[in-house]
């Protein structure tokens, strides 16, 4: 993996300047993300996601007349750095609502310590543990928390259906030991055990080993014909890499934390010829097209990659909640959210010249439904949503390439299928 700048107390404050330029007034709004540690590669073009978004609310207009601001803190991908990241926007910035964070285990520690405690709305573009619609289930997230990602509860259905029509019978699990890695391999297992395949076993690795030959060793005493590695770059990099030298099978399982180019380009290409990923979707929506044109105007070419599509989504969500209510308090945010994605309203699509109709038709008291870059944002009573499964390989150039997608219904039939 390459090294990264150093962002060990990063404060950005991205305000960027459009029509909504001359107002005098400043709403700011908080973003913790990974810009270092092993989600670091993924987390800086993901930040960009958010960054655009608050760009193209305020190249609309703005909310109630002022300017619309991020200040992102990187949490190094460590729960404790992220608390005090989300304390320091809560405490002393008063942001009523943060965007993020990525890793399910540096969000929930944020929500538990900070925002659910200080009733300040967070979203998060990419945790996708399934604690998470416990939590929320349980009461303890005040209904202050929202994720524009689907839960790995889908994910490890999708990857189990993958995985047998590759022709996968037998495979090992290797799972980051956060929340993360444990709710995707209790998921996936159960799936992919009930739909007639076999985990060998399921491994789990700590972040940040030197090596991790011992695990490695472990999970092939089981004789797969196939790897599911469940983490992120970097310690994802060095397993893969004393899987292949061990002599594992190299056929392999990604999801989402490893749809990288720089992590197949890390651990070489030569060795990725017969991968099977799944990673959250954006289904073809005006959002979509629009998103990509505004991203390619302001930072060029599209990393092939996850959850920045999402974030932008959560910056415009915020912001438009933000207007409906008149208000920039957390509460008041909270209870817009599902205002601006009414699916009974009028429905408004990303990019400036979009979302400055839908702010007029905010000011005109009329329903909006925001239909995101990420594909419709419904959210349910635990601030989940629903969305399909990117299904994705490695190309004979070593480039990652999308090959199909795993609709919603297809995944309700397949759970249907486990259920009997």
């Amino acid at each position: 993996m390459k090294s990264l700048p150093p962002f060990a107390a990063l404060v950005v404050g991205a305000v960027f300047a459009g029509p909504a330029a001359a107002a005098n007034c400043t709403t700011t709004i908080g973003a913790v993300m990974s810009l270092t540690g092993s989600l670091g590669t993924l987390g800086q073009a993901i930040s960009k996601g958010a960054q655009l978004g608050v760009a193209d609310i305020d190249a609309a207009g703005g909310v109630n007349g002022c300017k619309l601001a991020l200040a992102l803190q990187d949490d190094q991908t460590t729960p404790s750095v992220g608390v005090d990241a989300a304390k320091k926007l809560v405490d002393v910035q008063k942001v009523p609502a943060i965007i993020g964070a990525l890793s399910s285990g540096v969000s929930a520690a944020i929500l538990t310590s900070v925002t659910a405690p200080s009733k300040v709305v967070q979203i998060s573009p990419a945790s996708t543990s399934p604690m998470f619609t416990d939590m929320a289930e349980n009461g303890k997230t005040g209904g202050y928390w929202f994720r524009t990602v689907p839960s790995d509860a889908l994910q490890g259905v999708a990857m189990a259906q993958v995985a047998l029509d590759a022709g996968v019978k037998n495979v090992a699990v290797m799972y980051l030991n956060n929340a993360y890695g444990q709710g995707l391999d209790k998921e996936f297992s159960n799936a992919f055990s009930k739909l007639g395949g076999k985990v060998a076993g399921s491994v789990v690795y700590n972040p940040s080993q030197p090596s991790y030959r011992s695990e490695v060793n472990k999970a092939l005493a089981s004789k797969p014909d196939a790897l599911f590695l469940i983490g992120y770059p970097g310690d994802g990099t060095t397993l893969a890499r004393e899987w292949i030298s061990s002599g594992g099978p190299q056929k392999f399982l990604f999801p989402d934390g490893l749809y990288s180019q720089q992590f197949v380009d890390d651990v070489g290409a030569r060795y990725m010829k017969n991968v099977h990923g799944t990673s959250p979707g954006s289904t073809q929506t005006p959002s979509l097209q629009n998103f990509q044109v505004s991203w390619k105007a302001k930072y060029g070419e599209l990393p092939q990659q996850a959850y920045i599509t999402n974030a932008y989504d959560a910056a415009v969500i915020i912001g438009l909640a933000i207007d409906q209510s008149h208000k920039a308090d957390a509460t008041s945010i909270r209870n817009a959210i599902r205002k601006v994605t009414d699916p009974k309203g009028e429905k408004i699509y990303a990019g400036s010249a979009e979302l400055k109709r839908g702010l007029e038709l905010l000011k005109q008291g009329k329903a909006i439904q925001y239909i995101g870059a990420s594909g419709p944002l419904q959210f349910d009573k635990n601030g989940d949503i629903n969305a399909p499964m990117v299904v994705w390989s490695v190309d004979a150039n070593g480039k990652l390439q999308q090959k199909g997608m795993v609709t919603v219904e297809q995944i309700a039939q397949i759970d249907q299928k486990i259920m009997k």
